[in-house]
């Protein structure tokens, strides 16, 4: 596997299709998708569902996301590390953070900071993962989602953990698809997208989500994913419910492409947690967290 082909599959999954991603991988469409038929021949098995439009990722790449942007992020930090024989580096933080912030609250939480001359390295990771990056120094600060009455945060007597703002997790499904839904309503059933049992979001649904639709009928797990923005895209087409922090669902639900499920299935309040080490922090990440979680 070679770092380019992940980039080139990371880009569609990133911005949903074919020809935004030739755009962001600064090629045409004829060679991005010859590209890809290369991808899957050499790998012998196809990674898109070209029988929708556009064509999306096959769920079992979609499970495969988190191993290729960790892979793409290693390989890039390695690359930087070797080049930088002599040790002069410009002044750098890493931020890990869960996949569903980095497309939302980040760049603004980042912004608090840009004044300040500083090179970022952000890795978008799982919430365990996040934390694993931590505690193992391979990332400075960590910009995770935590619920009460979840699990406490792993390792949490060795950080500093400051709650820098507040999500929502909501139900969502495809508006032009309600039909389908009332249908399977109908049925005694509710079709959802799962989150594996040993994720974050996984275990917010089995403790605190599916037990409160016992009276709405049986929850059927249709697809499982530890990708928000692939269950957000899944929800799109009206393949099931999908639970996505409500940042992430805003502008498909002020189109009225997503209705939001609120008034009817459970919602979860969730905190917006920043964490680090609680050891002597360099002078570098000290300015940073100060900025981060001021006012806070």
């Amino acid at each position: 596997m070679r770092l380019e082909w992940i980039d080139d599959i990371l880009a569609v999954a990133e911005h949903g299709s074919f020809q935004a991603a030739c755009e962001k991988r600064n090629v045409s469409q004829p060679a991005f998708s010859r590209r890809i038929r290369q991808i899957e021949q050499a790998l012998g098995v196809p990674l898109f569902d070209r029988a929708t439009r556009p064509a999306r990722l096959s769920p079992h790449v979609l499970d495969q996301l988190d191993r290729m942007r960790d892979l793409s992020a290693g390989m890039r930090d390695l690359t930087v590390a070797l080049r930088d024989a002599e040790g002069r580096r410009r002044r750098r933080i890493v931020i890990a953070s869960q996949h569903a912030i980095a497309a939302t609250s980040t760049p603004e939480i980042i912004g608090r900071f840009a004044d300040l001359d500083i090179d970022t390295r952000l890795r978008s990771a799982n919430r365990d993962d996040c934390l694993a990056q931590i505690m193992t120094r391979r990332a400075d600060i960590a910009f995770i989602h935590d619920v009460a009455g979840a699990q406490e945060i792993p390792g949490a007597e060795f950080l500093d953990i400051v709650q820098i703002g507040t999500e929502t997790l909501i139900p969502v499904f495809a508006r032009d698809s309600l039909d389908t839904l009332n249908a399977a309503y109908a049925r005694g059933e509710l079709p959802v997208i799962a989150y594996p049992a040993d994720v974050f979001l996984g275990q917010v649904q089995r403790r605190l989500i599916f037990p409160r639709l016992t009276r709405v009928g049986r929850v059927r797990p249709r697809l499982e994913t530890a990708l928000t923005l692939a269950a957000l895209e899944f929800a799109r087409t009206g393949f099931a419910i999908a639970w996505i922090p409500e940042p992430l669902a805003r502008a498909d639900i002020k189109v009225d492409r997503l209705v939001n499920l609120s008034t009817t299935l459970p919602s979860l309040p969730m905190t917006l947690i920043a964490a680090r080490l609680n050891d002597a922090p360099s002078p570098i990440l000290a300015d940073v967290w100060q900025r981060i979680t001021a006012g806070a």
